[in-house]
């Protein structure tokens, strides 16, 4: 039996940088789900900005849940309005990672609970600005907004640009500083504390709440959602999933862009 499931936000619950929510019809199938006592975890590789008001437009607030978030670097009770975890990159891997954008010519940026921090605005910031509810700060003075916890740092450019750096910047910043380097969109590289993946933040979390996996069901469609469907009871993925997620899934649903996740939440 079901008790809860564990959702992928873009290319899984809606278009891939569609903006913050979900339609209208996947909202009201999310909502079902929770009527049944079905609990909801929302796990992304967006920032928190990105992931909480969808939390709140499905009612999360007053059925309980939790947001996963920043590529399991964040976790958080909806419903008790608090941290449950975190991994945290430190001040000095943030400004060593910084220093090293700005010789490159590179957009850096920081996240903030309030806000993220970046030396400019490139096209991948825009889109993320678009997909989360959160102000961009520019300043040649990343320093000066550092005052909270970091749980992930972003470098951004053009396609052919991050393609060309890529293999040298991970191996530089990963060898010089306690994080993970993941690519995680074509103008966007995104940076997390070493330990963290979304895995293992669910798996911890899971562990917290006293549910196993093997009432679980996922939803997702990316490499770092693979090793989730595989853990889960019931994994499934989309027509538009990548072949990782295809081979491990239980189930495969139509696309995002046909909105498949439903034919999964009616399903339970």
């Amino acid at each position: 039996m079901v008790r809860t499931i564990v959702c992928d936000l873009d290319g899984s619950l809606m278009n891939p940088s569609s903006g913050i929510y979900v339609n209208e019809a996947v909202k009201e199938a999310l909502i079902e789900v929770e009527k049944k006592n079905i609990l909801v975890i929302l796990n992304s590789a967006r920032c928190f900005q990105g992931v909480y008001p969808l939390s709140k437009q499905i009612l999360m607030q007053d059925f309980g849940g939790y947001v996963i978030s920043c590529n399991g670097a964040h976790c958080f009770d909806v419903k008790m309005k608090k941290t449950i975890f975190e991994y945290v990159i430190s001040n000095n891997d943030v400004s060593s990672i910084w220093q090293y954008a700005q010789k490159h010519n590179l957009g850096v940026g920081y996240s903030q609970p309030g806000y993220f921090v970046a030396n400019k605005m490139t096209y991948g910031f825009e889109l993320d600005m678009h997909n989360c509810d959160v102000d961009y700060i520019l300043t040649n003075h990343m320093e000066k907004y550092l005052k909270n916890s970091v749980w992930k740092v972003s470098i951004s450019d053009s396609k052919e640009r991050i393609d060309s750096i890529y293999d040298e910047m991970k191996s530089r910043i990963e060898s010089n500083c306690n994080v993970r380097v993941v690519h995680s969109t074509d103008t966007m590289i995104d940076i997390i504390h070493k330990d963290c993946e979304k895995l293992n933040s669910v798996n911890r979390l899971l562990e917290k709440i006293n549910i196993s996996w093997q009432h679980v069901s996922s939803i997702g469609d990316g490499s770092s959602d693979a090793p989730v469907l595989e853990a889960s009871g019931l994994g499934v993925t989309l027509e538009n999933g990548c072949e990782a997620c295809k081979k491990v899934a239980n189930k495969i649903v139509p696309s995002c862009y046909e909105d498949g996740c439903i034919e999964w939440l009616k399903e339970l």
